[in-house]
């Protein structure tokens, strides 16, 4: 364990994030950094274009999707 030092605003909005979601404010920043790091890979993927093979694959992917929610 370590402290990370943080205005009391902060801790208080965090706690608050946590509560409503019954998390502890560990499970709560690990839970926001994930988010975070997710939406940078997206944001990644979403700069450059897609290759054909790449695609086809999430073409491939989005249709066995669609298959299994009928």
């Amino acid at each position: 364990m370590t402290t990370i030092k943080v205005t009391k605003e902060t801790r208080d909005a965090l706690r608050e994030l946590a509560q409503r979601e019954g998390l502890t404010l560990e499970q709560q920043l690990v839970q926001l950094l994930s988010a975070h790091r997710r939406r940078s890979i997206g944001a990644q993927l979403a700069s450059e274009p897609l290759s054909s093979d790449e695609q086809q694959l999430l073409d491939a992917s989005a249709a066995d999707v669609a298959d299994a929610s009928r």
